[in-house]
């Protein structure tokens, strides 16, 4: 604007001392090298005045052709990336329906003009391995590390991936590196959760378990089921490599409440059944059954292989002083009584025990002791009572 003004001014110049000095116009020489021009004063402003406005008229269709020249670039650009958006959200439909194969051409495909490159090198990656090529999904998972190398997005991505992998020690590995600084991220703690119960690495679990349960991601029953399982996991471990001495140590660590519950107790036992180490369970078993009468360790009792089963009915006999209806103690009794061939004995509990609560193990000892006692018919009638119980209902 301000150079049109410019332009206007200087022509009204033009035109009103032109006349002016029409009398007197001057002269002008110019000289170079061999050359000389001659004009009047009053031609070189006009000339100058011509020039000036063709300076300007080139300036501005110049300035026209740049701006419709970006203009074009960017309408170009800018389909690119409408196009690339198309593409990156219909090849995440398709890792979404599993066409792996189809899923990678697109998203890698727009990954250039994509306004989210990470996303669409994760998804790559994912669909890498849904082709099962492990190597090229390391591949996109490195271009996608390349554009954020400390986001947690692309470093759970991977760990995910080498779980689906049966990666478990990679996964473990990913997640370590990421945990100091990410310690509350419920996605990352439950995938610890799954290494470490994949990799039967129960101590540290153990550690996690609290963390787990304050972050969400197990409510407290699931944390007190996987506890157990932990806790029955670290003694095989502990029994399979420092065999019973290992696993007496251990037990004398726990805390008290531990030591209380029917579930650790049976773990224990049958760790130390399998250690041959039987008496030693016995004791640990007894103390127990001083406080609680649980059927699953009563029915332990009879699982020992004791030198001497005598004390262990005298314990089971005063349980039933104090409860005399449970089927567990009567099975029990009625089983050690088979190993000292007192059949008459064994006989009554194992009735009674299928009085109470009847079960086709008991049946099965019951024939036997039948058996041991020549009564063939009794023996046929419970085989017949027990093929009852074990056969389904008919509707």
């Amino acid at each position: 604007m301000i150079k049109l003004l410019l332009l206007v001014a200087a022509l009204i110049a033009g035109i009103v001392v032109g006349p002016m000095l029409a009398g007197n116009q001057g002269y002008v020489l110019i000289s170079a090298a061999n050359q000389t021009i001659e004009m009047s004063l009053t031609t070189l402003i006009l000339l100058v005045v011509v020039l000036f406005g063709v300076f300007f008229l080139v300036e501005t269709i110049l300035k026209r052709l740049l701006s419709a020249s970006s203009s074009t670039r960017g309408w170009f650009s800018g389909r690119k990336v409408r196009k690339a958006r198309i593409q990156t959200s219909n090849g995440l439909m398709k890792v979404i329906e599993g066409d792996w194969k189809q899923a990678e051409k697109l998203v890698v495909k727009s990954a250039k003009h994509s306004d989210t490159p990470l996303l669409n090198y994760l998804a790559a990656a994912q669909a890498a391995q849904g082709q099962g090529n492990a190597t090229l999904r390391d591949e996109y998972l490195q271009q996608a590390a390349e554009l954020d190398d400390n986001s947690l997005a692309v470093a759970l991505t991977r760990a995910k991936l080498q779980y689906r992998q049966a990666q478990y020690e990679q996964a473990l590995a990913t997640l370590q590196d990421i945990k100091q600084n990410n310690n509350r991220n419920p996605i990352l703690l439950a995938l610890l959760k799954d290494c470490y119960i994949q990799l039967e690495d129960w101590q540290p679990l153990l550690r996690l378990l609290p963390q787990l349960e304050k972050t969400g991601v197990l409510t407290a029953q699931q944390a007190t089921e996987l506890e157990l399982q932990a806790e029955c996991g670290l003694m095989a471990h502990i029994g399979q490599h420092s065999g019973s001495d290992g696993l007496m140590g251990h037990w004398n660590t726990l805390s008290r409440k531990a030591k209380q519950r029917p579930e650790l107790i049976c773990c224990f036992v049958k760790e130390m059944i399998k250690r041959k180490a039987d008496s030693e369970a016995y004791t640990v078993l007894c103390d127990s059954l001083k406080k609680q009468t649980d059927p699953r360790l009563i029915s332990l009792v009879a699982e020992l292989n004791l030198p001497d089963v005598h004390p262990a009915i005298v314990r089971l006999q005063d349980l039933l002083r104090f409860d005399s209806s449970n089927p567990a103690t009567h099975s029990a009794l009625g089983q050690l009584f088979i190993r000292e061939q007192k059949w008459e004995e064994a006989k009554t509990h194992f009735e009674q025990a299928i009085k109470l609560g009847p079960t086709v193990s008991d049946y099965a000892y019951l024939v036997e002791v039948l058996d041991k006692l020549d009564d063939n018919q009794g023996a046929a009638d419970v085989s017949r009572q027990a093929l009852t119980l074990a056969l389904p209902a008919r509707s």
